[in-house]
């Protein structure tokens, strides 16, 4: 029986190893990593004493934590599982000792054949040979292309940058880092720039040992650094396995120039707010400048264009741009998977061309089946279609390569809210949080959540979270709510705000605040100035439960009949 990979039974609960989710009776269970662990670690230990040292070595590896973690631990994994320590049902405590599941268990065998003879690898940001010789963008951008040339291939998971980057920036220790990212191997390398060279001194480390299954250090002509990563890519892959082929995704060739410019433009658009995007969008010009072939630069410019499409203002000419800047990305290299995705959101953000959107989204998947940021678009589709059950199992299979990402997290709660399960998707939420106390977007799900399952007032002071970070259709859902609660004149004063931006708000803004008041003739007339700008958030009026609700009988519903929507 293979511990990673087990599918456990007792009781009512199931535990699925691999997917490392606990679900009680077919409904999943949301659990902090050190609970999920030590549950896990017990129940394959079912047959014995398990001393308290051992669970301490076993669940926090590498850190001292004294007893009271444990015990901590120990009592919120009862309270999961309505056990107690008088009752000692499932879980019995050995005083001094340890504990010892004492419940009936049986393992299934692992059968998920997608997955079974899957490698997964973590790249880690380059770090500098020596602080005085940082280069966050270089450092950054070496890892980002080895990523994209790695996530083509199906046998192969690669945890992507946004996520690796996080924890690399609070962890030093790779073999720490890989263990929190459940992979099986970790990238750990430098890199140092003196004048047109450039030095990279790499390692691929087991996590199960720690052991180097490869180091090697490389010199050569900084105008040469696609032969670095080319090298290292096929380092990667003869140690990793055989059966791995090479990826065929190598980027052209560029200028030095082009290539920094890149790097720093892709470092200033993975922090995703208008204004990083919009500096982002200002690098990769110049590096279009400098080399008007680079299609990395082109297909990066589409996705800048595609993220100010869907902020509200002036979708029509952002999207446009982002279209027409994709299909020359794609004319120059086809393989290029961000490119891909744009033509596939804007299918439907913008153009409203529901089939196309969805065979783009297939096409592209089948294409690029490891890349976490399509599937996460594909939910995020799905869910505006109201095809629930694909949302849910998209945002599923992001998780399965991007599993501690904020973003993907909270997608996966967006899939739950949208369909109905709001319990679910208050427990998902949560997690995101967990991982990220501060991400706006998880505070704005997990607001509408429980607003939907009638606790106002926790959803309201979620919202009002959200509503800091400053994005309009935040302050705009806010708005609505307080109205929907009977709270008036403070979704009056949201809606004076709101209108006071002008044309730097979108009508979205206006419609849904005004919907939330009750002033349905004048959010009538913001939602059709939403259908002559094909602004996507239009499909909220049949997607978001509360405003669907809310909207109900007051005929705008009828605004969405020429749009073609798919039968729900």
């Amino acid at each position: 029986m293979n511990a990673d990979t087990a599918v456990i039974h007792f009781d009512d609960f199931t535990l699925d190893a691999a997917k490392r989710q606990l679900s009680k009776n077919g409904e999943e269970i949301g659990l902090q990593r050190k609970v999920f662990d030590t549950l896990h670690y017990l129940l394959c230990h079912a047959d014995r004493v398990v001393t308290k040292q051992e669970l301490l070595d076993e669940v926090w590896p590498s850190t001292v934590v004294t007893d009271n973690a444990l015990t901590r631990v120990i009592s919120a994994l009862r309270k999961v599982l309505h056990d107690s320590p008088q009752e000692s049902r499932l879980i019995r405590a050995l005083p001094r000792v340890g504990y010892r599941f004492v419940g009936t268990v049986s393992f299934d065998t692992f059968e998920q054949k997608e997955d079974e003879n899957r490698i997964s690898l973590a790249v880690l940001p380059f770090q500098p040979m020596s602080p005085s010789e940082s280069d966050e963008s270089l450092q950054l951008g070496m890892a980002d292309n080895l990523i994209s040339q790695l996530s083509c291939l199906p046998d192969l998971i690669v945890r992507p940058l946004a996520t690796v980057r996080e924890l690399a920036s609070a962890i030093k220790d790779p073999l720490i880092i890989a263990e929190r990212l459940n992979v099986d191997v970790v990238l750990d390398s430098s890199i140092n720039r003196r004048g047109d060279r450039v030095r990279v001194s790499t390692r691929l480390l087991s996590t199960r040992d720690g052991s180097a299954l490869w180091a090697a250090t490389l010199d050569d002509q900084f105008s040469d650094i696609f032969l670095l990563q080319d090298t290292i890519c096929a380092k990667i892959l003869s140690e990793l396995t055989p059966q791995l082929q090479t990826p065929q995704t190598r980027p052209r060739p560029t200028t030095p120039e082009a290539y920094r410019a890149y790097l720093e433009g892709r470092l200033f658009l993975g922090r995703f707010t208008e204004r990083d995007v919009n500096r982002a969008l200002s690098l990769f010009e110049t590096a279009l400048d400098e080399d008007p072939t680079h299609a990395p630069a082109l297909a990066s410019i589409a996705e800048c264009h595609d993220f100010l499409g869907t902020m509200g203002s002036e979708p029509g000419t952002h999207f446009r741009e982002a279209g027409r800047m994709s299909r020359r990305a794609l004319k120059l290299d086809p393989r290029i998977a961000e490119a891909t995705c744009v033509q596939a959101k804007i299918a439907w953000q913008f153009d409203w061309d529901w089939p196309r959107a969805e065979a783009l989204f297939n096409t592209a998947l089948r294409r690029f089946p490891n890349r976490a940021d399509l599937h996460a678009a594909n939910s995020d589709f799905s869910c505006y279609m109201q095809m629930h059950e694909r949302a849910i199992e998209q945002a599923r299979r992001a998780l399965v390569i991007d599993p501690i990402s904020p973003w993907v997290n909270t997608l996966l709660a967006q899939a739950l809210h949208m369909s109905g399960r709001d319990d679910d998707a208050v427990s998902q939420a949560r997690r995101a949080l967990e991982f990220a106390p501060d991400f706006a977007f998880a505070h704005f799900f997990l607001g509408l959540s429980l607003f939907s399952s009638g606790d106002l007032e926790q959803g309201l002071a979620e919202l009002k979270i959200a509503v800091a970070s400053g994005r309009p259709d935040f302050v705009a859902a806010f708005g609505f709510c307080l109205g929907a609660a009977g709270r008036t004149e403070a979704a009056e004063a949201i809606l004076e705000q709101v209108v006071a931006a002008g044309d730097h708000g979108p009508p979205i803004a206006r419609a849904i605040v005004n919907l939330g008041i009750g002033n349905i003739d004048d959010a009538r007339k913001e939602f059709e100035a939403c259908v002559q700008i094909h602004d996507w958030h239009i499909l909220l009026l049949h997607a978001e439960p509360v405003i669907a609700e809310l909207a109900a009988g007051t005929g705008l519903d009828e605004l969405l009949e020429p749009l073609g929507l798919p039968a729900a």
